[in-house]
């Protein structure tokens, strides 16, 4: 999920059918449209960016294991058709921006290297694929650093995780280098208000593990624990006022989360969403700030819960139909 150029959020699952449905709000921080499908056929969770000129691009994987993409023609307007961008990949896409506004993805490979394309301008046509080299048993995931360079993320086969980077902004890639720990999920990339990256994942234990950078650009801290008992994978956002906040399914199958509880400082304890949810969670924000999750339901449905206010306490989960296979 993501939001439009005008800040209207919206969602892409994929249905029974196979194809690519999305929902969107009718005006920002406000209701929602019926579903739509946008067609095309695909197998892994799809990966939305937005372009220079504000215009939604989402990435999927294809039957034919190859990178098929739709994007809309105007900003917060309609849509293309679909459009391959080839490749052979066995991983959900990750999407990033350039500093320079381009959209580079990353993929893991059948030979379980990390594979990337980008756009040759912004707003405009792509790249070949490249090798980035590498290991990984996990999709890859996708930060940018306070400086715009682009960082990537991805288990290794020895579980530890591994990362590469862009070596200055628009720029070639570092070789790949080790931070450790024990992962039994995607990773969740996050960044703090003065600028720091900071990395969340599920350890072989199921609780949350969590390592940051120490300064924006630069090295970082090594693991520590958050606790919490967590059956899927994660994922992050920043708060109206900088605060990160991480959001996890619990063994119980509600929705739970854990809060800095001053802008790049310490953390809550863990509290429960309620819920009852089947898959990893997606959350935006709106323009008005308020944080929004999305996750899909014991039904199939999508479901949604909100902020009631900026940085604040959430309202009761509501449905938003459909039925989805991957969200």
């Amino acid at each position: 999920m993501t939001s439009n150029a005008d800040g209207r959020l919206e969602v892409f699952g994929r249905g029974t059918d196979g194809a690519l449905w999305h929902r969107w709000q009718t005006a920002p921080n406000n209701g929602w449209s019926a579903w739509a499908s946008l067609g095309g056929y695909f197998t892994q969770t799809p990966a939305v960016g937005r372009n220079a000129d504000g215009r939604l691009e989402v990435f999927v994987v294809g039957g034919d294991n190859a990178l098929w993409h739709i994007w809309q023609t105007a900003p917060n307007g309609g849509w293309s058709a679909w459009a391959g961008l080839g490749g052979g990949l066995t991983s959900a896409p990750a999407v990033g921006r350039n500093a320079d506004g381009r959209l580079e993805v990353f993929a893991k490979g059948t030979d379980n290297a990390l594979w990337h394309l980008w756009q040759t301008a912004p707003n405009n046509g792509w790249s070949g694929w490249a090798g980035l080299g590498g290991v990984i048993t996990t999709a890859p995931s996708v930060g940018q650093n306070a400086d715009g360079r682009l960082e990537v993320f991805a288990r290794g086969s020895d579980n530890a995780l591994w990362h590469i980077w862009q070596t200055a902004p628009n720029s070639g890639w570092s070789a790949w280098a080790g931070l450790g720990g024990g992962l039994t999920s995607v990773t969740a990339v996050g960044r703090n208000q003065d600028g720091r990256l900071e990395v969340f994942v599920r350890g072989t234990d199921n609780a949350l593990y969590h390592q940051w950078q120490l300064t924006p650009n630069g090295n970082w801290s090594g693991w520590y624990g958050l606790g919490g008992g967590l059956s899927s994978g994660l994922a992050v956002a920043n708060n109206a006022d900088g605060r990160l906040e991480v959001f996890g399914r619990g063994n119980d199958d509600a929705l739970w989360h854990i809060w800095q509880t001053t802008p790049n400082g310490g953390w809550s304890g863990w509290a429960s969403l309620g819920g009852g949810i089947s898959s990893e969670t997606a959350v935006g924000r709106n323009q008005d700030g308020r944080l929004e999750l999305f996750a899909r339901g014991l039904d199939n449905a999508l479901w949604h819960q909100w902020q009631t206010a900026p940085n604040n306490g959430w309202s009761a989960w509501a449905s938003l139909g459909g039925q989805l296979t991957l969200s």
